[in-house]
């Protein structure tokens, strides 16, 4: 069966935010802060559902779908950013006391990281590559390539950035491929695992 990157609807936000949970549950930075992973259970899916409602109505999450089986999502953030409406700002908010009840000691941490991270963005508008993740079974079959595709396009007619970070070295070869080059290593994380950011130039300007 083929597979079809669209964006992602509502009723599938549950599903997604289950998806990246289990894609990103090895990385060393979220589960430095959510350390139990009893609780983490909980705490995991409830974060990524409130990344997703933070940024849904910008109009870029996107699902890539083998029949009614969702295989991966991606989350990005336009140049022009995204600013939730009043009822999913409140979505978000549940799903962030839900981790915060979860870890009420690191937590904080957490969120004050990612915080951090803005000031590693470049100034020139750019596109965001939140998160993207591969259900475990259907990784390096392609589907994470399809799911970039959609924005890499729009960013190369617009003759506009690429941005991302990733506490992933094994991540690099994938992110180069699609034409992103390696940046500057930080830690904005404090006493947490570093990570690298990267970078894409429009093709246009290659």
């Amino acid at each position: 069966m083929g597979i079809v990157v669209t964006d992602l609807s509502f009723d599938r936000i549950g599903a997604a935010a289950r998806l990246l949970a289990r894609g990103f549950h090895a990385d060393p930075i979220i589960t430095f802060y959510l350390d139990d992973p009893v609780a983490r259970r909980v705490a995991f899916p409830a974060f990524f559902r409130a990344v997703i409602y933070e940024t849904f109505e910008a109009g870029h999450a996107y699902a890539a779908l083998a029949g009614e089986r969702l295989l991966g999502v991606a989350v990005w953030l336009p140049p022009s950013g995204a600013t939730p409406s009043p009822a999913f700002r409140r979505r978000a908010s549940r799903n962030h006391a839900v981790v915060r009840e979860r870890f009420p000691h690191s937590a904080a941490g957490l969120y004050a990281g990612f915080g951090a991270t803005e000031s590693l963005h470049p100034e020139e508008p750019h596109w965001y590559l939140a998160f993207v993740g591969v259900d475990p079974a259907a990784q390096r079959s392609g589907v994470g390539s399809q799911l970039l595709s959609p924005v890499l396009a729009q960013a190369d007619a617009a003759g506009c950035l690429c941005y991302l970070e990733t506490p992933f070295h094994e991540t690099h070869p994938f992110y180069r491929r699609h034409g992103f080059e390696l940046g500057k290593a930080a830690r904005p994380f404090q006493g947490a695992p570093g990570l690298w950011t990267m970078l894409r130039n429009p093709a246009s300007a290659v």
